[in-house]
């Protein structure tokens, strides 16, 4: 277990805007990609096969994100012991604050959120449209 001090360098800092947008973007691809699938078949069947690998692998590089930010988060929690601290109510260090300080600003600033609304309205969308075009 490390010392109760940490190291400037044991608290991660938060991504520039540019990387959170960049992911949401991949991801935001992927998942269109793949919900174009049913557009493509109807109109382009040549663009299937392309459409299936850019959602599959935006997808993959969106989740492989999140789960690395996930990770960071537990890590730093685990480090700290800060679900314990808190659950204690036991007073909190300056490394402690700057924790919580990163991983809140971290779950706010996050475009994941963004993102699941995007997959659901063109999640339906695509029903929508496969049950109009394919015929209830």
């Amino acid at each position: 277990m490390k010392s109760a001090i940490l190291e400037e360098s044991d608290i991660p800092s938060k991504y520039p805007a540019w990387v959170t947008w960049a992911a949401f973007g991949v991801g935001i691809t992927g998942s269109l990609s793949l919900r174009l699938i049913l557009v493509a078949k109807a109109y382009e069947p040549s663009l299937v096969r392309l459409l299936w690998y850019i959602g599959v692998c935006g997808n993959m590089l969106f989740f492989m994100f999140r789960a690395f930010i996930t990770q960071r988060r537990r890590r730093l929690i685990t480090m700290l012991n800060l679900q314990k601290k808190l659950q204690g109510e036991r007073r909190l260090s300056r490394d402690d604050y700057k924790a919580l300080y990163y991983l809140v600003g971290s779950l706010y600033s996050s475009k994941e959120r963004w993102n699941y609304a995007v997959i659901f309205f063109f999640s339906i969308m695509a029903i929508i449209w496969d049950l109009v075009v394919e015929g209830l």
